[in-house]
């Protein structure tokens, strides 16, 4: 499991209250900073790699607690985004990259909303991890496009919420990565999955509550009896009832010691 809070230390008390939103779904962000704060076992002046940055919110959080990290951003666009001490590169995020500094790995990575728009998401995670340290931290985020309201959107619409029946060539959203897809990923690349937080909860999905109620047992129930390695805990992480209702997933993992492992 992830590291107690008291083993990973920050400079100042952590306010997640005023995280930016940013271009991904609410309070994703700010669950992002918490975990890495908090749960990373990671210290304030770690090297650090967010992927598809965009303008820079999460650093500019992450910098708050962390003044003395490395930090590193890149993304498609040639902007350089306004965070103090930022090395910044433009970066075509669907071809292998390699953003280490002389070959020095990072301590964290993070990928917060970006894999949907990614044309490989195998070639990314492969990246990703070749830049990360043993025992570094990789945090990957998504859209959830497994929760009761997508399912319904699938069985009238024969679409899930976030991606239409007809693409434009300009569109930019259009890889379905699902949660277990993302994890055989990071498994086969020596990653171990360690915790699952859904976040961005509405108000107005409270409408999709009943339906929630009646899917979860089945699904519990089939979870259960699934032959798979996976262990039980992970699985309800996975696909516990969170799930059903949460628009957003972070996973996060650990690149084991031994990446042949």
């Amino acid at each position: 499991m992830l590291p107690t809070p008291a083993s990973n230390p920050v400079l100042a008390k952590p306010d997640y209250g005023d995280v930016p939103r940013g271009n991904t779904q609410k309070n994703v962000n700010r669950e992002v900073l918490r975990l890495v704060l908090e749960r990373s076992g990671l210290g304030p002046t770690s090297k650090v790699l967010d992927t598809s940055c965009g303008d820079g919110e999460f650093l500019t959080a992450l910098r708050r607690y962390w003044p003395a990290a490395s930090l590193t951003g890149c993304d498609i666009k040639p902007t350089l985004p306004a965070v103090a001490g930022l090395r910044y590169e433009q970066v075509d995020l669907t071809q292998p990259f390699d953003l280490t500094d002389s070959g020095k790995p990072f301590d964290l990575i993070t990928s917060i909303s970006g894999v949907m728009m990614f044309g490989n998401t195998r070639t990314f995670i492969e990246s990703c991890v070749r830049q990360l340290r043993p025992g570094g931290v990789l945090v990957v985020t998504n859209d959830n496009v497994l929760a009761v309201r997508d399912r319904l959107s699938y069985l009238f619409l024969g679409r899930v919420r976030r991606f239409k029946l007809l693409f434009n060539h300009d569109e930019a959203i259009t890889q379905f990565v699902q949660q277990q897809e993302l994890k055989r990923l990071l498994e086969r690349n020596g990653v171990e999955l360690q915790e699952v937080v859904y976040t961005s909860f509405y108000a107005e999905d409270l409408l999709f509550l009943p339906f929630a109620l009646l899917v979860f047992p089945f699904q519990w129930f089939y979870l259960r009896r699934l032959r798979n390695h996976t262990g039980h805990a992970l699985r309800q992480q996975l696909f516990g009832f969170r799930s059903l209702l949460g628009r957003h997933y972070i996973l996060v993992g650990r690149k084991h010691d031994n990446p042949a492992l």
